[in-house]
């Protein structure tokens, strides 16, 4: 019997070329799923942070008008598991009043060491006097110079982490005893800190 050498060679070769499409073929499609599926992920997560940021800004509002403050606002320290410095990104106030968002945006931590370390630490903070109270020399300008005479600071966690600080400010006496804020901050806190968007940076 005779074997026609150039038809096997043939037929290997087309089996070679199919298997060798077919293994592309598959592999395509795979990585049509990986894209489409981190496509998804991130509308997915990218939804997720937008509904989390409205809830952060509405837990804001409460505060302002609860509290009847000039400005809330959140500083964040970034980046998470190496911070640095000091950002806020979520900030309600009332008209006529300037904003601090302007004012924090990646302040380096070593600049306001010794306050930095009583945001991380302290779960409550209040100055009534900023002027007399606040003893670091770049935190006092930054919130005299903004009119801010007085200050409400809550902590956030996140598990055992801190994630940020919320800073309700007054332009004038508070209406409001310490004791009242600190529960309104704190109800404020535990809704907020477990949703908190990570600090992200953008041209303003």
């Amino acid at each position: 019997m005779e074997i026609d050498i150039a038809n096997m060679v043939s037929a290997l070769g087309t089996l070679a070329a199919a298997y060798f499409a077919y293994n592309q073929y598959t592999k395509n499609k795979m990585t049509d799923l990986k894209v489409e599926y981190f496509k998804k992920e991130e509308e997915r997560k990218s939804y997720r942070r937008s509904e989390n940021s409205a809830r952060v800004f509405g837990e804001l509002w409460r505060v302002l008008y609860e509290t009847k403050a000039d400005r809330v606002y959140i500083v964040q320290p970034h980046p998470l598991g190496h911070v640095a410095f000091l950002s806020i990104q979520f900030e309600v106030k009332r008209k006529g009043i300037a904003g601090m968002r302007e004012n924090i945006q990646s302040l380096p931590m070593s600049e306001v060491a010794v306050f930095a370390k009583s945001l991380a630490e302290n779960l409550f903070m209040f100055y009534s006097d900023i002027d007399s109270q606040v003893k670091d020399r770049v935190v006092k300008s930054l919130l005299s110079t903004n009119g801010c005479r007085s200050v409400a600071i809550k902590r956030l966690n996140s598990s055992q982490d801190w994630v940020g600080n919320i800073f309700c400010e007054f332009t004038d006496d508070t209406g409001m005893g310490e004791d009242e804020l600190h529960k309104v901050l704190h109800e404020a806190a535990v809704n907020i800190q477990y949703i908190l968007p990570e600090f992200r940076e953008v041209k303003l």
